[in-house]
């Protein structure tokens, strides 16, 4: 693909509507010719409008971003349309990387770095162009760089918790003791910024975000010796 040379024609969607009208107006000064939309417009909007870009901000909390139907959406984008998304790193928002690899080009930016109107329209202009760029902070490892900034020891909590497993059998499979698994829980919820809630399971909302893809199949660490077994809860 080739460099855009006319000023690219943009959507715009926002968890919060004043954050949506500042990024407007930034990208207006860049001489970009902007549209506000909702987000349930946005993916009906690319399919059928003539944009070249959309520019997503997703809300910062695990639970909006779920409940409120981001991932989904996001994920609707029309594959020929360039897609630059600023979002919190613990958001599950890599797993775009593997939609848009036969379309469009992707950019993820870190909405907990400043991000200066310059930046945002290089970003935009090199989705545009067909490139992936990716902040480092989605980069996900086996250490502090996972999702949520996991510890390694969070990392395999959070896999198990992922599958469905209770806190005993987790104990039981990591040779840990109850009370330090309730810990590690304790503080994945916190990471993913899922406070307490008695109309919410949070490990469902755990389990999701491994449906998603957020995270693979279970790693060999997980996994006891052969001939011993686990329970998982029903």
């Amino acid at each position: 693909m080739t460099e855009p040379t006319e000023a690219p024609t943009v959507m715009v969607t926002a968890a919060d509507p004043f954050t949506s009208m500042l990024v407007v107006e930034r990208l207006v000064d860049q001489e970009l010719a902007v549209t506000q939309i909702d987000l349930e417009e946005m993916a009906e909007r690319s399919r059928a409008d003539r944009f070249d870009a959309v520019v997503a901000l997703p809300p910062s909390s695990l639970l909006d971003y779920i409940e409120r139907g981001w991932q989904d959406a996001l994920g609707a984008v029309d594959a020929a349309t360039a897609l630059t998304v600023v979002a919190a790193p613990r958001l599950p928002v890599r797993t775009l990387v593997d939609n848009r690899r036969a379309g469009g080009g992707l950019s993820l930016l870190d909405a907990t770095a400043p991000t200066s109107a310059p930046a945002l329209l290089d970003a935009i202009r090199s989705a545009i162009s067909g490139r992936h760029t990716i902040d480092p902070a989605f980069t996900l490892g086996g250490d502090a760089s996972a999702i949520g900034g996991f510890s390694p020891a969070e990392r395999l909590v959070f896999e198990l918790v992922a599958c469905g497993y209770s806190n005993r059998a987790i104990a039981g499979q990591l040779y840990l003791s109850e009370r330090t698994v309730e810990t590690h829980v304790r503080q994945i919820f916190i990471r993913l910024g899922l406070s307490e809630d008695p109309a919410i399971n949070r490990r469902v909302l755990v389990a999701r975000l491994a449906l998603d893809g957020t995270i693979g199949v279970l790693s060999e660490q997980t996994r006891r010796p052969p001939g011993q077994t686990m329970r998982r809860t029903s």
